[in-house]
């Protein structure tokens, strides 16, 4: 196995640093690889986590499925950058805010989640884009593991890229159910779907690819780790890249559509449906209340539906995010 001008010896691992950037300074900033090279022939599935600074339990779940997975038992080979977003990571923040504040127009884009195919003479997100794209295009599939930005946490839910691409559209799909987190969104609508994304963008490119979000961001959680790490092994052994079926769960719940729902008022933020819970129209999630404690505002689910990301927030302002309904198939 040849990428990013290493060599990997059949049935071994290879950590290696991607060089990606010189800060003023003269420091060099890499992204932490780990390749994987089976010891039979099979598919190339890219992984990666990280490339919003404070989603570090993506970062936890590949760790986990790396460091256990045995290369002899491995058909085919894993591109993983575990960090791809390292100067984010670093600040743990969703952008790297050491480039993004010191010259913020001259560094538009600043998401490089955004960015794809990206642009290997264009600003420091478009250049991670254009590395993680080039390493992306030598794989079969491709999973990106995400949490919501810190202050926000989602059940284990598995997001589709754009129904409308064909062979690789389908194959994504396929791999999102063998996958197996037990919530699965396939939607034409919302900004999972939008041209640039890392998904979007794979699976328009011939390598099916999906999004995945569990957890919290800028928390690290054991137990959302080991979901992870259990679903992306349904995923290898979906792939025939390890023996055995996928580990199906209890149900998978698949939604079409989100409802997002945001504060009109400022104030006190209590929530009052459980993650994952079914909820019915009229039935109400959250409240605001004032610093007072009179209650200004009342967030009752405007559709059926199941409630499939919280704001953990404790304040939140008018404009912010309060709740998230995933509207079922």
């Amino acid at each position: 196995m040849d990428i990013a001008g290493v060599t990997v010896a059949r049935g071994t691992k290879r950590r290696h640093a991607i060089e990606l950037v010189e800060l003023a300074d003269g420091t060099r900033i890499s992204l932490p690889a780990l390749f994987v090279n089976g010891a039979g022939a099979g598919p190339r599935l890219y992984l990666g986590a990280a490339i919003h600074g404070d989603e570090v339990n993506g970062v936890a779940i590949l760790a986990r499925v790396l460091t256990r997975l045995d290369p002899a038992r491995l058909a085919g080979s894993i591109v993983a950058v575990l960090v791809q977003n390292p100067l984010a990571f670093q600040a743990d923040h969703r952008l790297a805010l050491s480039h993004y504040l010191k010259s913020p127009l001259d560094q538009a884009p600043a998401d490089p989640w955004t960015c794809f195919p990206g642009n290997p003479d264009g600003s420091l997100a478009e250049k991670i884009a254009h590395m993680l794209f080039g390493l992306i295009r030598t794989c079969d599939a491709a999973i990106d593991c995400h949490t919501p930005t810190r202050g926000g946490r989602y059940v284990p839910i598995t997001i589709l890229p754009h129904p409308g691409m064909g062979d690789a559209s389908r194959r994504a799909e396929e791999l999102g159910v063998a996958f197996g987190s037990g919530y699965l969104v396939k939607t034409d609508k919302g900004m999972y779907v939008r041209d640039g994304i890392l998904c979007v963008e794979a699976t328009r490119a011939g390598v099916p690819a999906f999004t995945f979000e569990i957890g919290e961001g800028g928390r690290l959680e054991p137990d959302m780790v080991e979901i992870g790490a259990r679903c992306v092994e349904n995923a290898l052994r979906h792939l025939k890249m390890l023996p055995g079926e996928p580990v199906r769960p209890a149900k998978t719940v698949r939604v079409r559509e989100f409802v997002g729902m945001r504060a009109m008022r400022g104030g006190l933020l209590t929530t009052e449906a459980a993650l994952g819970a079914s909820v019915r129209r009229g039935e109400v999630l959250a409240r605001i209340h004032s610093v007072y404690g009179d209650e200004l505002e009342t967030f009752a689910s405007p559709v059926d539906g199941v409630y499939v990301r919280s704001t953990t927030l404790s304040t939140v302002a008018a404009g912010e995010r309060v709740v998230t309904v995933g509207v079922l198939e």
